[in-house]
């Protein structure tokens, strides 16, 4: 292996790093704003029910 496939290999693997890192970095924020959205409903939930909207 000669310095020119090293380093090409070495490109295409901080290249793949960095694909995975995006791609956790999406799955993150999907996470959170889903958490986010569920929070939003339970709250909404509560503040009827304080006020007797539910039922």
């Amino acid at each position: 292996m000669d310095e020119d496939e090293m380093a090409r290999a070495v490109a295409q693997g901080l290249h793949q790093y960095r694909e995975e890192r995006r791609a956790e970095e999406r799955r993150l924020y999907i996470r959170q704003g889903l958490f986010a959205i569920g929070a939003l409903l339970v709250f909404c939930l509560i503040v009827l029910g304080s006020f007797g909207k539910l039922g």
